[in-house]
């Protein structure tokens, strides 16, 4: 029996996007001067760091903490029901294909400069699952707005042939 699961969520991320600007200009170091306290810095929130923290979480079996991270300062986040639906359907994904013992970034597609979908490979004890995560760039913040996980393995080879032959 062929198990095929999408998990369609609306989440609405708002971590800070971090980004240092880099410069080869000398500066001057007064000794006496009193140090600033520097604030703490914002998290990163490029996708690569949201979906590596979602997924060692995985790893870790810790299916509450990786949605939490994922949800965090979300309107998912405050529909409750919609948040515990994702936790038991992945629940079910990782039961059905064993624990989380890995993940790879497959592909990465980008239209423009604001939407961006990644495509991961949880690599499973049994068998892989497909993971698709659409990000929104918006008011310098990178924004999860759907996440889709299925068994779709041989339908990714075929995408990726056809995207291959363009």
């Amino acid at each position: 029996m062929r198990i095929f699961l999408i998990l369609t969520a609306s989440l609405l991320a708002t971590s800070a996007f971090a980004q240092t600007p880099k410069s080869d200009k000398k500066g001057l170091v007064f000794l006496n001067a009193t140090p600033t306290p520097s604030p703490s810095p914002a998290p990163p929130s490029e996708p690569d760091v949201i979906l590596q923290r979602f997924f060692e979480a995985l790893k870790a079996d810790k299916l509450e903490a990786a949605y939490e991270g994922l949800a965090k300062n979300t309107l998912i986040a405050s529909k409750a029901e919609n948040l515990e639906q994702l936790k038991k359907r992945t629940r079910e994904a990782l039961d059905n294909f064993g624990p989380v013992k890995g993940y790879e970034l497959v592909e990465s597609l980008e239209i423009g400069q604001s939407l961006s979908r990644q495509t991961c490979l949880s690599l499973n004890e049994d068998l892989p699952l497909r993971w698709r995560f659409y990000f929104y760039h918006t008011e310098g913040k990178w924004k999860i707005v759907d996440l889709r996980v299925d068994d779709g393995i041989v339908e990714l080879f075929d995408e990726l042939a056809r995207n291959r032959r363009r």
